[in-house]
Protein backbone atom coordinates (compact mmCIF):
# COMPACT_ATOMS: atom_id res chain seq x y z
CA UNK A 1 0.00 0.00 0.00
CA UNK A 2 1.50 3.31 -0.96
CA UNK A 3 0.08 7.23 -0.66
CA UNK A 4 0.33 10.12 -3.16
CA UNK A 5 -0.59 13.22 -2.40
CA UNK A 6 -0.75 16.26 -4.90
CA UNK A 7 2.03 17.87 -5.92
CA UNK A 8 1.72 20.96 -4.36
CA UNK A 9 3.52 23.12 -7.22
CA UNK A 10 0.07 23.08 -9.00
CA UNK A 11 -1.30 25.68 -6.08
CA UNK A 12 0.89 28.40 -7.62
CA UNK A 13 -0.13 27.15 -11.45
CA UNK A 14 -3.88 27.36 -10.26
CA UNK A 15 -3.59 30.95 -8.64
CA UNK A 16 -1.46 32.35 -12.01
CA UNK A 17 -4.35 31.00 -13.89
CA UNK A 18 -7.25 32.34 -11.48
CA UNK A 19 -5.28 35.70 -11.61
CA UNK A 20 -5.02 35.60 -15.25
CA UNK A 21 -9.01 35.08 -15.74
CA UNK A 22 -9.59 37.76 -12.91
CA UNK A 23 -7.39 40.10 -14.97
CA UNK A 24 -9.26 39.34 -18.31
CA UNK A 25 -13.17 39.56 -16.69
CA UNK A 26 -12.20 42.69 -14.73
CA UNK A 27 -10.73 44.31 -18.35
CA UNK A 28 -13.91 42.90 -19.98
CA UNK A 29 -16.41 44.53 -17.01
CA UNK A 30 -14.39 47.83 -17.37
CA UNK A 31 -14.82 47.72 -21.04
CA UNK A 32 -17.89 46.92 -21.51
CA UNK A 33 -19.80 48.27 -18.93
CA UNK A 34 -20.62 52.07 -18.45
CA UNK A 35 -22.33 52.27 -15.39
CA UNK A 36 -19.91 53.46 -12.62
CA UNK A 37 -21.48 52.15 -9.68
CA UNK A 38 -21.73 48.42 -11.50
CA UNK A 39 -18.83 48.78 -12.41
CA UNK A 40 -17.67 48.83 -8.72
CA UNK A 41 -19.81 46.46 -7.63
CA UNK A 42 -18.55 43.43 -9.99
CA UNK A 43 -15.32 44.31 -9.89
CA UNK A 44 -15.64 43.82 -5.83
CA UNK A 45 -17.25 40.42 -6.09
CA UNK A 46 -14.89 39.20 -8.85
CA UNK A 47 -11.90 39.92 -6.37
CA UNK A 48 -13.34 38.82 -3.73
CA UNK A 49 -14.32 35.24 -5.34
CA UNK A 50 -11.02 35.05 -6.72
CA UNK A 51 -9.25 35.96 -3.71
CA UNK A 52 -11.55 33.67 -1.92
CA UNK A 53 -10.68 30.54 -4.70
CA UNK A 54 -7.10 31.63 -4.54
CA UNK A 55 -6.22 31.58 -0.57
CA UNK A 56 -8.58 30.22 1.05
CA UNK A 57 -10.57 27.25 -0.90
CA UNK A 58 -8.01 26.06 -3.16
CA UNK A 59 -5.10 25.03 -0.38
CA UNK A 60 -8.05 23.60 1.42
CA UNK A 61 -8.88 21.02 -1.37
CA UNK A 62 -5.45 20.38 -2.39
CA UNK A 63 -4.24 19.71 0.99
CA UNK A 64 -7.34 17.69 1.28
CA UNK A 65 -6.65 15.10 -1.26
CA UNK A 66 -4.98 11.95 -0.72
CA UNK A 67 -4.64 8.78 -2.86
CA UNK A 68 -3.70 5.64 -1.86
CA UNK A 69 -2.62 2.65 -3.98
CA UNK A 70 -3.01 -1.56 -3.25
CA UNK A 71 -2.26 -4.50 -4.61
CA UNK A 72 -5.84 -4.86 -5.89
CA UNK A 73 -7.19 -1.14 -6.17
CA UNK A 74 -6.80 2.67 -5.79
CA UNK A 75 -8.64 4.65 -3.71
CA UNK A 76 -9.30 8.39 -3.36
CA UNK A 77 -9.96 10.97 -0.43
CA UNK A 78 -11.04 14.26 -0.94
CA UNK A 79 -13.79 17.45 -0.33
CA UNK A 80 -12.99 20.34 1.95
CA UNK A 81 -17.14 21.06 3.06
CA UNK A 82 -18.43 17.17 2.21
CA UNK A 83 -15.70 14.61 2.45
CA UNK A 84 -15.50 11.83 -0.79
CA UNK A 85 -14.37 8.49 -0.63
CA UNK A 86 -14.17 6.89 -4.23
CA UNK A 87 -12.34 3.44 -4.88
CA UNK A 88 -11.68 1.36 -7.61
CA UNK A 89 -10.90 -2.38 -8.73
CA UNK A 90 -7.54 -2.54 -11.54
CA UNK A 91 -9.66 -5.67 -12.76
CA UNK A 92 -12.98 -3.11 -13.69
CA UNK A 93 -10.34 -0.60 -15.52
CA UNK A 94 -11.75 -0.41 -18.91
CA UNK A 95 -9.35 2.35 -20.43
CA UNK A 96 -6.93 5.24 -18.78
CA UNK A 97 -6.10 8.91 -20.32
CA UNK A 98 -3.00 10.60 -19.21
CA UNK A 99 -3.17 14.48 -19.16
CA UNK A 100 0.27 16.18 -19.16
CA UNK A 101 0.56 19.90 -19.59
CA UNK A 102 4.21 21.43 -21.04
CA UNK A 103 6.24 21.90 -18.34
CA UNK A 104 4.39 19.49 -16.17
CA UNK A 105 7.28 18.94 -13.96
CA UNK A 106 7.17 22.61 -12.69
CA UNK A 107 3.33 23.00 -12.12
CA UNK A 108 2.14 19.23 -11.31
CA UNK A 109 -0.71 19.08 -13.93
CA UNK A 110 -0.38 15.78 -14.29
CA UNK A 111 -3.98 13.60 -14.11
CA UNK A 112 -4.70 10.42 -14.63
CA UNK A 113 -8.40 9.63 -15.64
CA UNK A 114 -9.06 5.96 -15.33
CA UNK A 115 -12.81 4.98 -17.30
CA UNK A 116 -14.62 2.12 -14.93
CA UNK A 117 -18.01 0.33 -15.98
CA UNK A 118 -20.35 2.95 -14.69
CA UNK A 119 -18.12 5.89 -14.10
CA UNK A 120 -14.15 7.57 -14.06
CA UNK A 121 -11.92 8.13 -11.23
CA UNK A 122 -9.90 11.59 -11.77
CA UNK A 123 -6.71 11.29 -10.02
CA UNK A 124 -5.99 15.36 -10.19
CA UNK A 125 -2.03 17.41 -9.60
CA UNK A 126 0.35 14.47 -9.49
CA UNK A 127 4.40 14.88 -9.51
CA UNK A 128 5.05 13.42 -13.19
CA UNK A 129 6.43 10.32 -11.27
CA UNK A 130 3.84 9.33 -9.42
CA UNK A 131 1.81 9.53 -11.78
CA UNK A 132 3.75 7.22 -13.93
CA UNK A 133 4.29 4.84 -10.51
CA UNK A 134 0.78 4.90 -10.12
CA UNK A 135 0.07 3.65 -14.11
CA UNK A 136 2.47 0.74 -13.76
CA UNK A 137 1.00 -0.60 -10.33
CA UNK A 138 -2.61 -0.47 -11.78
CA UNK A 139 -1.17 -2.51 -14.88
CA UNK A 140 -0.69 0.25 -17.09
CA UNK A 141 2.60 0.80 -19.42
CA UNK A 142 2.79 4.57 -20.35
CA UNK A 143 4.51 5.25 -23.73
CA UNK A 144 6.69 8.20 -23.46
Amino acid sequence: MKHYRPDRKCLHALRLIISLITALLLAAVYYFITVRLLVVLLSAIIGSAAFFMMFAYLPLFISSIKYTATDTEILKTSGVFIKIHQSIKYSSIQYVTVVTTPLSQYTGLNFIIYFVYGGQLRLLFLDHEDAMEILQLSGIREEE
